[in-house]
């Protein structure tokens, strides 16, 4: 697990057994089969994540235990110390599915270009602020095109214009450095979301993405208290500092 600091991710092959799987794998059915019934004209309209299944009331309590003692187990726990130099806190939680549209284009990003910042300041924050996936498929998937070492280093110039659309260059080009980590059912990738990368549709893709972040200000502010176990949830999980306690 000692790759992550060089080159953004880690990919963990059969990590997750068949049982720990089907734990949470109704939960998730249950939350995209509501969402979809609630969501349709935003899927319609090329929408292909959803987020913040901890919160609401799509699952009820003993759902939403069974996903939080899932994300607190010690497996993860353990990934979770080599990724972060200093215990991180919970952010959220994201399903991704396919778009219906079959001939959509994916894009490639960093996440931190949606969060208002100049370039200047993403430059600065991606050396400083972290914010963490772990991509777990609920089956075989094309999985995720990104490029090693670029949670620490900026674009090159071709990268650049091609993630931000910039001289006829347009965000679903293929790009020279791009790797391509195909995922299967169990399997988990760790990346940062401050590297460039963007996912592969097809194959009826089905992934839990968990996300944890650096416990600064400047990440706190875009947590959301309402993802967080109840009291009563946070009596029956372990490794609870993962919410700031």
């Amino acid at each position: 697990m000692t790759g992550y600091k060089e080159q953004g991710y880690l990919y963990l092959e059969n990590f997750f057994s068949e049982f720990e799987i089907v734990r949470i794998e109704k939960n998730l059915d249950k939350f995209h089969q509501k969402w979809m019934e609630e969501n349709a004209s935003y899927y319609e309209k090329g929408l292909l994540n959803s987020h913040s299944l901890t919160s609401g009331n799509y699952l009820n309590e003993e759902d939403k235990t069974a996903l939080f003692q899932f994300i607190t187990q010690d497996k993860l726990q353990a990934i979770i110390k080599t990724v972060f130099s200093e215990t991180p806190i919970f952010l959220n939680t994201q399903l991704f599915f396919d778009p219906k549209n079959g001939e959509q284009k994916n894009y490639w990003h960093r996440d931190i270009q949606y969060t208002g910042m100049s370039v200047e300041e993403q430059k600065v924050a991606i050396g400083n602020q972290n914010v963490v996936h772990f991509r777990i498929p609920m089956r075989k998937e094309s999985g995720i095109e990104l490029i090693p070492k670029t949670h620490r280093e900026w674009d090159l110039p071709e990268e650049f214009e091609v993630r931000n659309s910039l001289n006829g260059a347009v965000p679903s080009d293929d790009l020279k450095r791009g790797k391509v980590i195909g995922l299967n059912r169990g399997d988990v990738l760790v990346f940062s979301a401050n590297m460039i990368h963007r996912g592969i549709y097809g194959q009826n893709r089905f992934s839990l993405d968990v996300l944890f972040c650096d416990n600064i200000p400047q990440m706190r502010n875009f947590i959301d208290r309402n993802n967080y176990p109840s009291k009563e949830i946070l009596e029956n999980l372990d490794n609870t500092e993962l919410f700031g306690l």
